[in-house]
């Protein structure tokens, strides 16, 4: 979606993410995407730090803050924080409408979606989030694509379980049929005792 603003183009989806943090009330981080490359120390520190602000907070205060030379952007829905990163120039009200979609996948996916759905299902929470934002950026804006998208997903993993069973399965039959036939051959001792 675009519009024209004095002779320039302006796209209503370029806000750009840096990352995306989910914690629990507790602080207890839950779930994290990172679209900037940052050391493993540099990371934890900016969790730490953002985990702690944020929680700090009163409930009746802006979902806004300016930290550093970022912008944080920040929900809650129950017992989960939804913390995103842009850039100081990037519209806050979008960030907030794509954490309300990223929620609202979720709660479709996974019926009222709980902070244990997001630990005991975290890589669908990851592929969801994949599914809606590339490189930071909005990718997908239909829920229902993105929807369809992890059906597809659960559908390809469920074929390979059950791919996986019948292997194994073949393969037990292999080594029976092998097994009888050395045995009927004489090649196996007719005397072996199990126990």
């Amino acid at each position: 979606m675009t519009s024209q603003y004095y002779g320039h183009v302006v796209s209503y989806l370029d806000a750009e993410m840096q990352f995306m943090l989910l914690f629990s009330r507790q602080g207890k981080l839950r779930l994290q995407k990172w679209y900037i490359a940052h050391p493993d120390k540099q990371k934890k520190k900016i969790t730490r730090e953002l985990v702690t602000l944020v929680l700090s907070r009163k409930p009746k205060m802006c979902s806004f803050l300016e930290w550093k030379d970022l912008k944080i952007v920040y929900k809650r829905y129950a017992s989960l924080y939804f913390c995103c990163a842009i850039e100081a120039e990037d519209n806050e009200l979008l960030t907030l409408e794509i954490i309300h979609r990223y929620v609202e996948l979720l709660d479709k996916y996974f019926g009222s979606v709980c902070e244990l759905d997001i630990i005991f299902n975290f890589e669908k929470a990851y592929y969801m989030l994949d599914e809606l934002l590339l490189g930071g950026e909005v990718q997908e804006t239909s829920k229902k694509n993105v929807l369809k998208a992890i059906a597809a997903q659960d559908l390809l993993q469920e074929v390979s379980y059950y791919l996986h069973i019948y292997s194994s399965f073949v393969t037990i039959i292999i080594i029976v049929i092998k097994t009888t036939a050395a045995w009927a051959a004489g090649g196996l001792s007719r005397n072996i005792s199990y126990w």
